[in-house]
C-alpha cells in the first residue's frame, strides 16, 4: 500500500466529528439558528460539549427555512420542532473564546422523539461536501 501527501487544507474531512447540528440562540430581534458541523463531547456526567461560534442578525432563519420554534423548558432559546432531538445548554466556560472561538456548554435538558429509532444525520466532509449516516453496527463496549 502506498500513500501520498495529503493537503492540510482538507484534513477536516478526515476528522469530521459528528452530525451537523442546528444551534438556536435567543436573539435581540428574533431567535437565531446556526448550522454547526464542528462540535465535540468533553464529558459525559454532567454532559459537557464544546463548539465554535457564528452570528446571524439580518435574517429570521425560522421563517426563511420554514422551521417551527417551540418553547424550551430551561433556556431562553427555542427548540426546533423539526429536529428529532434538542439539547438545552448553558455556557459552562467561555475562557477559550478569544483564542479558539470555543465555548464549553453544559447540557441541562435533553429532548428526543421516541418515534425516531435510527435518525438519518447529515455530516459535513469539508468544502461543501456532505454525507448521510450509513449502516449501523454494534461492537462490544464497556460504556453503558
Amino acid at each position: 500500500m502506498s500513500k501520498k501527501s495529503f493537503p492540510l487544507s482538507r484534513v477536516y474531512g478526515l476528522l469530521e466529528p459528528g452530525p451537523v447540528v442546528l444551534i438556536t440562540t435567543a436573539g435581540k430581534r428574533w431567535p437565531d439558528i446556526m448550522a454547526q458541523s464542528w462540535h465535540t463531547m468533553l464529558e459525559f456526567e454532567p454532559p459537557l460539549m464544546a463548539c465554535g461560534n457564528a452570528s446571524g442578525t439580518k435574517t429570521n432563519k425560522f421563517e426563511r427555512f420554514g422551521l417551527t420554534p417551540q418553547p424550551a423548558a430551561r433556556v431562553g432559546a427555542p427548540l426546533i420542532a423539526e429536529c428529532f432531538a434538542n439539547l438545552e445548554c448553558r455556557v459552562a466556560d467561555a475562557s477559550m473564546v478569544s483564542k479558539y472561538c470555543l465555548f464549553v456548554l453544559e447540557v441541562i435538558q435533553a429532548w428526543a422523539d421516541p418515534a425516531v429509532k435510527i435518525p438519518r444525520t447529515i455530516h459535513h466532509c469539508g468544502r461543501g461536501n456532505f454525507m448521510l449516516a450509513g449502516e449501523r453496527i454494534k461492537l462490544k463496549s464497556k460504556a453503558k
